[in-house]
Parts: structure tokens; sequence; C-alpha cells
């Protein structure tokens, strides 16, 4: 049944300024999430140049993002600076990258306390608001400053036809009331705006690549991170398919191997963060909103990490998406998750198979004899079900060894060599990724076996015949690894 709400008494009750303002402050930005959103209205603005600038100056500490995107008059600038100034399930131009009508507000306070813009429409003159957060608190009041504290902070606006720039100044997350010669503080604030730089590359990629923005952090020019290598040799292009009516677009990449890749290249690929990289790469306009993720349909695993699957979808799907306000979290729409999983495990499989063939994982199975080829480690594994690693003693060069009553000093550095050469790094890793337990069970109490006691005696004996005493040479023994987990050794030695 319908309800006449006309008939029945009502109240307004507006949000106290302060309150609500300050609840703008706890939406979980850092600094980096903030500048992207920031971005974000100036792309949306069709802005083709955006300059970052930041000082340190401790509690004066000040940061400004320009734009030269088609500016506000003083109606748009006033509706810009209003919270949740726009509907979220509103229809929006296709390369819109808002959504909640609060990022420019939640994203500045969450870092400053006085939030100022100042723009200027084609043929207008340069105008400004701002939000003081401290005045706001004192007079409890929604009160719109026309305030900019330093003129200079909108220099760049005045170069241009049209554009906006926004200030934050009082930043007291990031400096607080941090005098300008604390240099701990300051190296903290300049390495935050390193992981800027590495953020933007990466969050902006696709604009950059496609020259429809140029960004740059004091004067900087930022370069494009792709983190889909698409450029190098060696990759493997997997997949390419259309989800949910055409609505959502899905790639499937596996990155070389990294013995593919120069010094040059890995360093660029940043090759030591490709575990916390691999997963799915969710794009939304273009914008990167979330990656380094498997959404919750896998867990991440060291022989997975050269997989990355991206997926395109539009900003009328953000609902079905779950895109918070930050654009910082996405959950996969019902429509598409199966076939998320279906194109996660081939992506993986084939991702996996890289170290797989590398490691020769199957020739190190001591269960498996199909094949001639005898590699120089063995593994097995014990009724426990723990895995042991042993050099292989039917190996040719092992077995020749093994058959002579002298080995010369040339020949036993030379076959330490090789075992060192050939320990089978990828394959104990790739062991350990799908069944850590087994190595975790080595840990559990171990049998001193007979190969132990005659090794132990032979170093005892060894020992003794240079001239120690039997109490150090028992010591000696016993700071040497297996020895040392085996204190009954101690009986064998005369």
């Amino acid at each position: 049944m319908d309800i006449d709400f006309n008939n029945i008494s009502q109240e307004e009750t507006p949000p106290e300024a302060s309150a609500m303002i300050n609840t703008f402050r706890a939406f979980g930005y850092n600094l980096r999430t903030a500048i992207a959103d920031i971005i974000d209205n100036s792309i949306s603005a069709k802005a083709e140049n955006i300059w970052i600038e930041y000082k340190w100056d401790g509690a004066d500490s000040w940061v400004t993002i320009t734009d030269d995107g088609l500016g506000m008059k003083l109606d748009e600038l006033k509706l810009a600076m209003t919270p949740g100034s726009r509907d979220p399930k509103d229809d929006r131009e296709e390369h819109d990258l808002g959504r909640f009508g609060l990022g420019l507000k939640t994203s500045s306070f969450s870092q400053c306390k006085r939030l100022t813009v100042a723009t200027k429409s084609e043929g207008f003159k340069v105008i400004n608001r701002c939000w003081d957060l401290d005045y706001v608190n004192k007079t409890k009041k929604w009160s719109l400053l026309d305030y900019l504290s330093d003129k200079s902070l909108a220099n760049k606006l005045e170069e241009l036809n049209s554009g906006t720039t926004v200030i934050w100044e009082k930043m007291d997350r990031l400096v607080g009331n941090t005098n300008k010669n604390n240099e701990a503080a300051m190296n903290v604030f300049l390495d935050e705006f390193a992981s800027v730089e590495d953020h933007l590359s990466l969050v902006f990629h696709r604009y950059m690549e496609q020259k429809r923005v140029t960004l740059y952090l004091n004067g900087n020019k930022l370069e494009p991170w792709d983190p889909f290598m698409k450029q190098s040799d060696g990759g493997q292009f997997v997949a390419h398919e259309s989800l949910d009516k055409g609505q959502v677009s899905v790639k499937c990449y596996v990155l070389p191997h990294i013995s593919k890749l120069t010094i040059e290249e890995r360093k660029k690929a940043k090759t030591e963060e490709w575990y916390k990289l691999q997963g799915f790469y969710i794009y939304r306009q273009n914008r990167l909103l979330l990656h380094g993720d498997w959404l919750g349909l896998f867990s991440k695993n060291e022989h997975f990490k050269n997989a990355r699957i991206l997926i395109d979808i539009p900003n009328k799907l953000d609902h079905d998406w779950k895109i918070d306000i930050k654009k910082a979290t996405a959950t996969p729409s019902f429509n598409v998750r199966k076939d998320l999983i279906r194109l996660g495990k081939l992506t993986r499989s084939k991702a996996g198979s890289i170290h797989k063939f590398r490691g020769n994982q199957i020739m190190l199975d001591d269960t498996i004899t199909s094949f001639d080829f005898q590699p120089i480690w063995k593994a097995r594994k014990t009724r426990d079900e723990s895995r042991h690693y042993y050099i292989n003693q039917d190996h040719p060069i092992i077995k020749n060894l093994l058959e002579k009553e002298t080995i010369s000093k040339k020949e036993m550095k030379s076959v330490l060599r090789l075992i060192g050469e050939t320990t089978p790094v990828e394959s104990i890793i790739q062991f350990h990724s799908e069944e850590p337990e087994s190595h975790e069970l080595r840990d559990s109490a171990k049998e001193l076996d007979q190969g132990t006691i005659e090794v132990a005696t032979l170093m005892y004996k060894s020992l003794k015949s240079q001239g120690l005493n039997n109490q150090i040479a028992i010591k000696q023994i016993f700071n040497i690894e297996p020895f040392n987990q085996f204190p009954e050794l101690e009986q064998y030695f005369n």
C-alpha cells in the first residue's frame, strides 16, 4: 500500500556541520589514493595536463593539484564543494570517473584541514572557495569561505585558459605540527610522494600510454608503468573474452620468466614484488581501480606470481561491482563470477607451467623411473608426508666418484660446484607452494641414522688426529648441522 507522506507531520534534521565534515575524514584514504581521486575529477573535466606540486615546510607544508580542464563557474564550484552533490545512481557520461559527489571532499579532508579550490572557465577570471575545518568546528556551521591563503598557490592557473587548482593546507595527517627542520619527518614526507609517483604511474598508465593525459610531479613528467609487460618478449597472451552481455572485457596474461629479462627490465618490472602483484587488475573507464588481488576467488601462490588478468568494466556497473567511494575495492558481480574462476584457473595453470618446466620438478621425484635422465638432486616423501632432498648416487659423475678408492682435491671441488649449481631452488619453492606442510614436517623429531653416526665418527677421528683434545673436538662437531640435532652422538666418540 502506498503511503501519502504529504499528510504526515514532518521535520528537517540536517546533520551538525562539524560532526559530519569530520566524519568525511575517516573514509580510509592514504596520500596515494587521495591524490588519485582528485586526478579523477581532472580527467572528468577533460584535462590534458595535470601538475602535482608539493612543498615541505613542516606544519606549513602544502600540496596543489592543477589541471587544464574546463574549469568551473561559481555555481558549479559551489556545487562541487557541497558534500554529496550528486546521486551515485544518476547516469553519467562515459568518461566520468566520479560516482558519489564526495571524492573531492573526502579525499582532501583525509589529508588536510583546509581545502581550497581555485578555478576559472575560459573567458572568466579565477574564483575560489575554501573549507577550513577548524573554522567549521568553531562555528558549527556549513560556512564555505571565499578565501585563498596565498595567491601564489594558484599562479599556475593564471597561465591557463581554463582549469582548476586544488590546494591542501594544514596537512595534519601527514605532517601535523612538525617543525620544518625535523629531518626524519621530512624524509617520511618525501618518501610518501615517491610512493605517490609509483601509484599514479600505474593507476593512470593507460591514459598516459594513449597520450590522453600527461602527469607532472614537481615538474617531472611521469612515465606509465604497464603491469602486463605487453612490449616484452617471452610473455604469453592467454585469452580474451567478453562477459556479462559484452559489458565486461577480460584479458589474461602470463609475464615472462625472470630469466628472460635483462637487469634493467627486471628493475622496471619490479620483479621483487611479483608475488604481491599477481591477480586481477580491474579497470573502470581505463582507470585502474584494484590490482594484485584474486578477489577472494583464489589465494596467492609463489608459482602463480606471473599471472595477471585485466578486467574492464564501464561506470554503469559500479553498483553491480560494489565500487566504494575511494574506488579502491571491488567485488565481481554474480554474472561473471564463474567465468572469472574459469579464466583464473586457466591463467594460473599457464603461469605455473613456466616454473614447472624450469624446475624439472618431475625429474626430482624419486617415485618416477620412466626416463633415463639422472638429476644430481632427488626428492622423496617419507611416511609422515615430509619431503626430503638428497644427492642422487646414480648420477654418472657421483657414481663414478663413489667407485674410486681415492678422490683428488680437484675432483672434490668439481663435484661440490656441480651440486651447488644444480640446487633445485625453483622446484623447492614450487613444492613448498603446493604442499607447505611437507617442508614444515621436517622440523618434527628425527631419528639418528647410521650414516650420520659414521660421518660424525670420521670427523671426530680427524679432529683428534689434528691434536685437538676430546672436549674441543666434540664441541666443534656439535657446532655443525645436522650433528647439533643429535646430542646422543657423543656416546659414539671414543
